[in-house]
């Protein structure tokens, strides 16, 4: 379900090969590099006979963009499919894409992720985990601060009372490559679609469905944790990339005595850059934490009919 829009978002976990690419790699392909190219979700045929067969039942089918960054910032191009005489609507959009928000779900998720599971509480290196580890350059810690409110919205509009279970993350070797889920069968997204689009009255009917269904579900996880509590299921592992050093730390065989040194109070200290684990470990978590994330954000709507944040 949207917030606060008068339609419903159907997640698309098997992309074409563009944005696998772009969620793979953070770029486009090699061969549209400098170019402004638009990306759409499904293959440019199937997307055809889709289109033809919601015309047939009455619907009509506009398409919607939306960018998205990482490394680079691209254009995506989705469907969104309306019955005229209901006025209810449906996108088609990645799994990866939370409508109105610049960047991917799992940028999102890492910063909440990396700011909970931290010993030392800092918006700030939140922030720089993810630019460093997703290559996204505008991510500020306001962003992160953001998320964290958001994540509250979302324990609470659910009423989440589980952690969020990637299934994958049970396979044998998930967290050392996990192939790219394959495309929908155009098929059955025509036949769902239709079916929601042609049967359901109106936006309104869905919420007072869903909203009595989650009246009966337990009370929000809140006071078990909250967030911290939802993303349980991810090793602690993939937030690790700050490399911290030892205070005081000298070199070997270094045992002068110094002096205390005089300081000038009215200096500011100085910021030290923040050091990060080398890049094959820096890659292997964050392909890990995409395909966790993957199965997360389908998870979180399947179960709760709400985005992950």
């Amino acid at each position: 379900m949207g917030n606060g829009e008068t339609g419903l978002y159907y997640l698309v976990s098997g992309l074409s090969a563009e944005l696998e690419h772009f969620i793979n790699t953070g770029k486009r392909p090699e061969k549209d590099v400098g170019t402004d190219k638009e990306y759409h979700v499904f293959p440019q045929e199937q997307e055809a006979q889709m289109i033809k067969r919601w015309t047939e039942l009455g619907m009509t089918v506009a398409y919607r963009r939306q960018q998205v960054e990482l490394a680079c910032r691209i254009t995506i191009v989705y469907m969104k499919v309306k019955n005229p005489r209901t006025d209810l609507s449906i996108s088609m959009i990645p799994w990866f894409v939370a409508a109105g928000r610049p960047y991917p779900i799992f940028a999102y998720v890492y910063a909440i992720g990396h700011y909970q599971r931290a010993e030392k509480k800092s918006l700030e290196e939140a922030a720089a985990a993810v630019r460093k580890l997703f290559g996204i350059s505008g991510f500020h810690k306001s962003t992160v601060s953001r998320s964290l409110n958001a994540k509250d919205g979302f324990i609470d509009d659910s009423r989440h009372s589980q952690p969020l279970e990637p299934e994958a993350l049970k396979e044998p070797g998930f967290l050392y490559g996990n192939p790219a889920a394959p495309y929908q069968p155009y098929e059955s997204v025509i036949e769902q679609v239709s079916e929601l689009l042609t049967a359901c009255p109106s936006i309104e009917a869905l919420k007072r469905d869903f909203g009595e269904k989650l009246k009966h579900l337990p009370e929000p996880i809140r006071r078990a944790g909250g967030i911290s509590y939802a993303l349980g299921g991810v090793p602690d592992k993939q937030f690790e990339i700050i490399v911290r050093s030892e205070p005081g730390n000298r070199k070997p065989g270094d045992h002068r005595k110094r002096p205390p040194r005089t300081r000038n109070k009215g200096l500011k200290p100085v910021q030290r850059p923040l050091k990060f684990v080398d890049y094959p470990q820096r890659e292997e978590n964050r392909k890990a934490f995409i395909a966790i994330c993957r199965q997360a954000a389908l998870d979180a709507a399947i179960r709760h009919h709400q985005f992950l944040i």
